[in-house]
């Protein structure tokens, strides 16, 4: 861990103290919050050192990066554009985001790591139907949705915006999402930490997030991230409009949860339990046209890839 050079305390990458006020400024509001301290901490570097040890290894068991044209979607405050602009040479990589202060941040935090030549940001508006993002059709052969789908509202826009991300991969592209809460699990694992919160109505869930001390008032628990998507909630859009589609956790990676090779900083429970759902249900899964990850706390590492029509 280096030290940073932002007052006292240390963070996993230095950046200088104008960052933090930033970081902080991000986060105005929620320091009371259970989560705040580690919020603060991941987007000092925490997030860019575990993207490079927990997310790019599983990235490449799909594709080297070398020469794409990628898109970052959701790119928030630049965590994984860093670490895909360190690793892909030879292409193109665009970040885009919502959020106007994230993206500013994202900026700040390339120019940091010389890589603010190389990737090109842009504000958007959310995605509510074809066509919304300003860009061609096949214009990429790489998008990356890393933790974005469980933060996108209404929950009746995210097919849309699956689609959408379909729409600008060129044919043999992947589309990789990562880091989305299961919504078939019960326990907000995401935002709250509490039980049935990821199955109830916006309005409870926010009620009862709130008297247990995990949730603003003011903010919207639905954009936080309180519910994920199903696999299945994921690959529908694309079957009800008939793009064919591969699942390469299947078809490449042996149906296995971290494709590419188990995760040392997990712990020994979790690494148990990890394979033993690959090992048991991993080729009768395989068999039905299922990933293992279906199942997992969190869709991670699922890689699609676009068919010819």
């Amino acid at each position: 861990m280096d030290p940073s050079d932002a007052g006292s305390v240390r963070y996993p990458i230095a950046y200088d103290a104008a960052f933090l006020t930033r970081v902080r400024a991000f986060h105005a509001g929620a320091e009371h919050l259970p989560g705040y301290r580690h919020w603060i901490d991941e987007h000092m570097g925490g997030r860019v050192v575990t993207f490079r040890s927990r997310l790019l290894p599983h990235i490449r068991a799909f594709t080297a990066l070398r020469g794409l044209d990628i898109l970052d979607f959701g790119c928030g405050t630049g965590s994984s554009a860093v670490v895909l602009g360190e690793a892909a040479e030879g292409g193109t990589l665009t970040g885009i985001d919502v959020d106007a202060a994230g993206l500013e941040l994202a900026r700040l935090r390339l120019l940091h790591h010389g890589l603010a030549s190389r990737v090109r940001l842009q504000a958007i508006r959310p995605v509510t139907g074809a066509g919304d993002l300003p860009y061609a059709d096949a214009s990429f052969d790489f998008i990356l949705a890393n933790g974005v789908l469980e933060h996108v509202v209404p929950f009746s826009t995210r097919p849309a915006v699956i689609l959408e991300m379909w729409r600008l991969l060129r044919p043999g592209g992947l589309l990789y999402l990562s880091e989305t809460p299961n919504a078939l699990w019960p326990i907000d694992r995401h935002t709250t930490g509490l039980p049935l919160i990821p199955w109830l109505p916006s309005g409870l869930a926010a009620r009862l997030a709130v008297a247990a001390g995990k949730h603003r008032p003011e903010a919207d628990l639905d954009a936080r991230g309180r519910r994920g998507m199903t696999y299945w909630g994921v690959v529908r859009p694309l079957r009800r409009a008939r793009l064919p589609f591969e699942v390469l956790n299947i078809t490449r990676a042996g149906n296995r949860l971290l494709p590419g090779g188990i995760d040392r900083a997990a712990s020994p429970k979790r690494r148990v339990a990890m394979l033993a759902l690959e090992r048991l249900a991993g080729a009768p899964l395989a068999a039905m046209g299922t990933p293992t990850v279906a199942f997992a706390p969190f869709l991670e590492h699922l890689c699609l890839c676009k068919l010819p029509r």
